[in-house]
C-alpha cells in the first residue's frame, strides 16, 4: 500500500499520538525540506550546554531533507540555524533529552541516533510502534520518502 500526506497532516497524526514534544513549536514542508522549529526553553531536563545555549537563543530552526531509507531505517541530514548561524553542534546536545522523550514513550533510546556529518538514523517501525499497536500493530514501512512536499510510504500489511 502506498501513502502520501502533507507534512501537515502527518505531524497532525503524530500530535494526535503524542509522539509530538511541547517544545516543537511548528513543522512545515516545502519542496525536498522539512522545517522544524524548537524552543530549547521547553526541552524538559536539558544538560547545561543546551540550557546555555537557549538563553542566547531561544528557539532554534532545523532543515530536514530525507536521505535514504533502507532496512526500516531512514536517515536524514540536518541543517540547524540558531539566530541566523549555523549550529550544527547543538545536535550532540540532544542526544540524553532526545533519550529521555524516547524513554518517557516506552520507545528505546537507541530509535533515533546522532550521526555523524549533522544527520539523523530513525528506525520508523520501532517510532511507528505504539501508534500502530492496537489498529495496525502488522504494518511494515518498506520505503519512505519525502519530495515536493510530500511524505510517501510505501508498506505492507
Amino acid at each position: 500500500m502506498r501513502i502520501e500526506l502533507s507534512v501537515e497532516e502527518a505531524v497532525e497524526l503524530a500530535r494526535v499520538g503524542g509522539a509530538v514534544p511541547p517544545y516543537v513549536r511548528s513543522v512545515t514542508g516545502e519542496g525536498d525540506e522539512i522545517r522544524v522549529s524548537v524552543d530549547l526553553r521547553e526541552v524538559p531536563d536539558a544538560p547545561s550546554g543546551l540550557r546555555l545555549a537557549a538563553r542566547l537563543v531561544p528557539v532554534v530552526r532545523a532543515t530536514l531533507r530525507v536521505e535514504s531509507f533502507v532496512a526500516g531505517t531512514a536517515v536524514v541530514r540536518v541543517e540547524v540555524s540558531a539566530g541566523g548561524l549555523p549550529a550544527h553542534k547543538l545536535l550532540g546536545f540532544l542526544d540524553g533529552p532526545l533519550a529521555g522523550a524516547l524513554r518517557s514513550q516506552g520507545l528505546p533510546p537507541e530509535a533515533v541516533q546522532i550521526l555523524p556529518d549533522a544527520r539523523v538514523a530513525l528506525d520508523v517501525q520501532t517510532l511507528m510502534r505504539p501508534a500502530l499497536a492496537e489498529t495496525l500493530p502488522q504494518l511494515r514501512v518498506t520505503d519512505l520518502g519525502y519530495a515536493d512536499g510530500t511524505l510517501r510510504v510505501t508498506a505492507t500489511l
